[in-house]
């Protein structure tokens, strides 16, 4: 099979029967790619995933992967309670095999069966890229995934991550979170924000196109004593934020001698008011920290936002642009709403 018929075997998933999104907003959000695992924690056995209250499977078959709906089409049997061998999924129910394709190859019990067309996994559009398996339920992606170059391809970087985990938190008001630079001096008051520089993470530059918007500005950041950050009690940084639509960001901080930190969020909504988020980092420099450490200080910045995030209400972005006060700070919050509402989402929750 090439990658056009691949491509079109590949199901536009249904609604969800239990569902904590409305229809009108799920059929939306269905058309877009999240982050959904690392590759590397796809090992020698299937996968479990969730993504808009939808289950999914993942595993590794071979040189590929599959990703589909958690269920064998036989029985109703979930798929990610099976195991691999010989490069296909097997159903843990009746041991039926699903090659890399989503096409069953073997019925155990008539083995000489020509097996019918229809008994095939419901599978998922999906893509390997910077170590993360990517997908899209309607097999139709309106948006891109994020470009992380030169991070990725030059060696003086060096990665580490954090994730995947599961927030209490819609996946709106996660990714609002991260592209508000006002919150900075407060939120993080324990490890980087420094109150006296509020102003600088209001005064930003501000551009968008159909797929992504930008942020850039300098702030005066402080760190404590314990901060990984090599000889620096007070540090001048610029910061440049790319948000790819809907919920990733990149943001290059850039520190003087030409020292440059990377952070990416990646958010998949789980269900209306539960996020999966994997950060990945790249850092230039501080070669000789140890990564646990340097994951442990991100890991702290993180669950700042993580207190106050999961005690927003209400959960969902508000999408009457009204009902909450905009300032002058709050401009790339205000086009992400204006965004969202263009695209013809409605903020809805129906649980």
């Amino acid at each position: 099979m090439n990658k056009e018929e691949l491509t079109q075997a590949y199901a536009s998933l249904e609604f969800p029967k239990e569902c904590s999104f409305s229809r009108n907003d799920w059929d939306i959000l269905a058309n877009f790619w999240y982050p959904i695992a690392l590759v590397a924690d796809i090992g020698d056995q299937p996968r479990k995933a969730r993504l808009l209250d939808t289950d999914l499977v993942i595993a590794r078959l071979g040189s590929g992967y599959v990703v589909s709906k958690d269920l064998c089409i036989h029985r109703g049997a979930p798929l990610s309670n099976g195991w691999v061998r010989d490069d296909c999924i097997v159903c843990p129910y009746h041991g039926y095999r699903f090659d890399v394709t989503g096409k069953c190859v073997l019925v155990p019990s008539h083995p000489e069966w020509k097996i019918p067309g229809k008994l095939r996994l419901q599978t998922v559009l999906h893509e390997e890229r910077y170590g993360i398996i990517w997908v899209c339920l309607s097999g139709q992606p309106t948006n891109r995934i994020p470009v992380w170059e030169p991070e990725e391809s030059d060696s003086v970087y060096r990665r580490f991550t954090l994730g995947p985990e599961l927030w209490d938190c819609s996946a709106g008001r996660l990714i609002e979170n991260f592209i508000d630079n006002a919150h900075f001096s407060f939120v993080h008051r324990s490890s980087f924000g420094q109150e006296g520089s509020a102003t600088m993470g209001a005064e930003y530059d501000f551009s968008q196109d159909d797929y992504t918007m930008t942020m850039e500005f300098d702030y005066k950041a402080t760190n404590p004593d314990d901060s990984p950050i090599a000889n620096a009690t007070e540090l001048d940084r610029h910061m440049h934020r790319t948000l790819f639509l809907p919920f990733c960001t990149r943001t290059v901080i850039s520190y003087p001698q030409e020292r440059e930190h990377l952070i990416h969020f990646n958010i998949a909504p789980v269900s209306s008011r539960k996020s999966q988020l994997i950060a990945v980092f790249h850092r230039n420099f501080d070669h000789d920290v140890p990564i646990d450490q340097l994951c442990e200080w991100e890991k702290r910045i993180i669950y700042e936002d993580r207190a106050i995030v999961e005690l927003q209400k209400p959960e969902e972005i508000p999408l009457d642009i009204s009902s909450e006060v905009h300032a002058k700070a709050d401009k790339a919050s205000l086009a992400l709403r204006n965004w969202m509402i263009g695209v013809g989402l409605r903020g809805e929750m129906t649980a």
